[in-house]
């Protein structure tokens, strides 16, 4: 499956149970905060009926070079190959990063 970088992307650790927090927002359990819905430590926007994933604990929002740095992780892993890659991108150290940590703690 092939995702789209948008300016902005969260990706979700494995182990997150989104699917209690969308039942705790449903059953109205979630707290109201500009619009958004907090629940269990994360923050969740709705558009047209449909939740996406903003911030808070295991989620990583990360910018669309960081967003790309990490699929390129997922692929070939922290390896000379990925660092390779990334370089010809220009994606920048601290970009680099921000993914490897998305990378780690999606492992």
């Amino acid at each position: 499956m092939r995702s789209d970088a948008s300016s902005t992307n969260t990706v979700i650790e494995p182990g997150v149970d989104v699917n209690a927090d969308v039942e705790a927002i449903n059953a109205g359990r979630a707290t109201r905060v500009n619009g958004n819905f907090v629940v269990n430590g994360r923050t969740y926007g709705a558009h047209d009926g449909t939740l996406y994933p903003i911030s808070g604990t295991g989620f990583h929002q990360l910018s669309r070079a960081q967003f790309k740095a990490l699929g390129v992780l997922n692929q070939f892993g922290e390896t000379a190959r990925s660092n390779e890659i990334l370089t010809k991108m220009n994606i920048s150290e601290a970009d680099r990063t921000v993914a490897s940590r998305a990378h780690k703690a999606s492992r």
